[in-house]
This record gives structure tokens, C-alpha cells and sequence, in this order.
């Protein structure tokens, strides 16, 4: 994704009109980005948003976006105050790292709380032999939504192991599917909680091989790509996985910019701490929330609403984790 000359000219003004309207009180609905059909953030988002929207006594409206790219562009542009996104892109947010940054440091967003891990999931056809990442090299992958993790990063974690594809390609996750059964792409690699309807879907009537990489490359990947971590993925996500496969993830986390007021921040973010199990209801690996550290530690700050939060659940968030 490039950003205009003019888009990257008004990227201090948006921050700096923030910072009035922080103080002021809130009036309208809120806008949360989400994703594309057929990821975790087209569920996950509405569900959160009807729980914040009780809880903040607000009303939240809702902007299907590419996903964890985009949502982080819609807050920078002040069209949205919530969103999701991985923790890798959002450290590439912050550093003005990764392509699609285009080199901006982009610091108008916070973070509330980190939601479920996300992991590498590529699939291909077992009549085109693909079954290693290495066999990926010159082939033509689907990678998601352009906007989404995978777009962002899927590039990135096969070049730190040396896999070089044809080209990668963007869209919808059913599309994607589709497509590669229809031959006209050799595998699809996306980042997501397992199991990824799409693939299910797509396993339930096809013979897939899931493909995933070994311990080296998956130390490599983290190595490059800060957080990054080994992931497995274990047997019986998907229809005739009869084993665990190793892979990668990241943590997903809930944003908002920067300029929400603090009390908002902190009403949205409890709707999610007091409800995670009905959360997980929807999104098995939201079980399993990643820790307060994962996301200090890649360098992503927590709006201090969010930090509140935290300290009426009874969790401590470091005062070097909490940025206004």
C-alpha cells in the first residue's frame, strides 16, 4: 500500500488536533475497523463493539477494512477511533518499518488489549507437490487482503528465510481459496487464528497440504520480524490434519487512537476483560490471550484508559507500557 505525498504531509496534523478533542466529551458513534470477509476481525470486532457499546454507553458503527494495515491507517486518519490489528505491524506502524509505511513513524494510535494469537497458515493442492516452504520459490501465492497481516508480512517472513515467490497476490480469503483450487495460484499463505474458515472450508471437499516450516526457519523469522514467535498448529485444526504442524504467529491486539478520551478507552476495553469467554465462543484462540509484556515489549504503548482497565481487573501494565 503507498501513501501519497499528501497523505504523509498531513500525518502530524491529525495527532495534533487529537490531543484538543481528548479532553472534550465524546459525541456520535464510534468508528471501529474490521476486516474482510472470511478473517478473525469480521467476527471478532462486531462482537467486542456490541459489548464496548453497552458498557461505554455509546453507539459503534463498523468499517470492513483490509485489516491490520488499514486499521491503523483509518485511526491515523482520524476516519475510525477503534480497530485491530497484529503486533507485528504494529511495531512497523511505530518504527516506519515494513513497505507499507512508506518510512512514516506512525504514533496516533494506542493500544487497549491484546485479543488471541494469529498464526501462519499456507495451504496448496497435493496435485502441485507443493509440502515445504522452500517449495514456495517461484510460485504465486495468495496472501489476503491487501490491509491485512498477511499482506503485510507474508513477504517479509518468507524472504527472512531466503523463499523467494513468483508474486504474491491480495484479496478476499474465499476468493483466495477459490482461486488456488481453480489453479490460477500455486498456494495461499494467511495469518489468522486457526482455523481459518476459508481453508476449512476449502479442506472439508480438497486434498490440501498444510505446510509448515522447521525450528530454524521459524527462530529466523522471529529473529527479523520483531514480534514474531514459533507457533504450532496442532492436530485436527483443520479436516485430515492427523499432525501437529510448526509455524509462526503473532499476538492480535485491540487499538484506539490516541486521542480517545481516557474514560471511553477504559469502558471499551473492560467490555472485552469481563467477557472473554464469550469472546472465545467465537474465537477459539481468544482463549488464550497473549500477555501485557508480549505487546510492551515490541514497543506498542497502551493508552492509559486501557491501563486503567487493566488495574480495576487486578493486572498491572508498567508506567514504561502507557503512553498519552
Amino acid at each position: 500500500m503507498n501513501l501519497s505525498r499528501r497523505r504523509l504531509l498531513g500525518a502530524g496534523l491529525v495527532l495534533s488536533a487529537g490531543r484538543a478533542w481528548a479532553d472534550t466529551p465524546w459525541s456520535g458513534a464510534l468508528v471501529m475497523g474490521t476486516g474482510r470477509p472470511g478473517g478473525n476481525y469480521s467476527v471478532y470486532g462486531p462482537a467486542w463493539g456490541r459489548l464496548a457499546a453497552i458498557q461505554a454507553g455509546v453507539d459503534i458503527a463498523y468499517r470492513a477494512s483490509g485489516g491490520a494495515t488499514a486499521n491503523i491507517l483509518l485511526i491515523d486518519e482520524a476516519v475510525a477511533q477503534l480497530g485491530m490489528t497484529t503486533l507485528t505491524v504494529a511495531n512497523e506502524a511505530r518504527t516506519g518499518t515494513g513497505g507499507w509505511t512508506a518510512g512514516v513513524k506512525f504514533q496516533s494510535f494506542r493500544a487497549l488489549f491484546p485479543m488471541f494469537s494469529s498464526v501462519l497458515q499456507i495451504v496448496s493442492p497435493r496435485p502441485t507437490g507443493i509440502t515445504t516452504i522452500s517449495a514456495l520459490a517461484g510460485q504465486v501465492i495468495g496472501i489476503g487482503p491487501d490491509g491485512g497481516s498477511g499482506a503485510a508480512t507474508v513477504p517479509s517472513i518468507l524472504a527472512s528465510i531466503g523463499v523467494i515467490p513468483k508474486r504474491t497476490v491480495t484479496g478476499d480469503y474465499p476468493a483466495q481459496i477459490h482461486d488456488m483450487l481453480a489453479g490460477r495460484l500455486d498456494a495461499c499463505a494467511f495469518i489468522g487464528a486457526p482455523p481459518l474458515s476459508a481453508i476449512t472450508h476449502a479442506a472439508l471437499s480438497q486434498k490440501l497440504s498444510l505446510i509448515g516450516l522447521s525450528s530454524a526457519e521459524s527462530a529466523q523469522v522471529g529473529r527479523v520480524l520483531p514480534g514474531m514467535t514459533p507457533m504450532t498448529l496442532k492436530a485436527g485444526s483443520f479436516p485430515g490434519q492427523n499432525a501437529a504442524v510448526s509455524s509462526v504467529g503473532m499476538a492480535n491486539i485491540a487499538i484506539a487512537a490516541a486521542s480517545l478520551p481516557a474514560s471511553l478507552a477504559t469502558a471499551v476495553t473492560l467490555a472485552a476483560l469481563r467477557n472473554q469467554a464469550a469472546l472465545a465462543n467465537l474465537i477459539a484462540a481468544a482463549a488464550d490471550i497473549p500477555s501485557i509484556s508480549a505487546v510492551g515489549k515490541a514497543g506498542v504503548k497502551f493508552h492509559p484508559g486501557a491501563a486503567a482497565a487493566f488495574r480495576q481487573s487486578g493486572q498491572h501494565v508498567p508506567d514504561e507500557y502507557i503512553e498519552s
